[in-house]
């Protein structure tokens, strides 16, 4: 579970280019959010997931991520990875 999501943070991570569209975030440069997800990064690979809370609300419907994909240009890419996250983050719950 932890390489598949720090593969998928990696990727969001990757999306978040110094030209991006920031337009509909709540961030001003594509690097705070690219530092925000290193900080998870680092925290998933420590074991520590109290972060996925932070990170559901970034991949909720008209969140960071998916307003992002939409300016950028990858939203096929967004869902098929909000899926995989969402099935994450569920089963982390539930083993809570």
């Amino acid at each position: 579970m932890t390489k598949d999501l720090v593969d998928i943070l990696n990727f969001v991570k990757a999306k978040f280019t110094d030209n991006s569209d920031m337009l509909w975030t709540s961030y001003e440069t594509a690097k705070e959010v690219r530092n925000e997800l290193t900080s998870y990064i680092n925290q998933i690979n420590k074991g520590d997931k109290s972060c996925l809370e932070n990170l559901n609300i970034h991949f909720l419907p008209t969140s960071t991520f998916q307003e992002h994909s939409l300016q950028n240009g990858w939203t096929e890419e967004y869902m098929k990875l909000s899926e995989k996250f969402d099935n994450i983050y569920a089963r982390t719950k539930n083993h809570s």
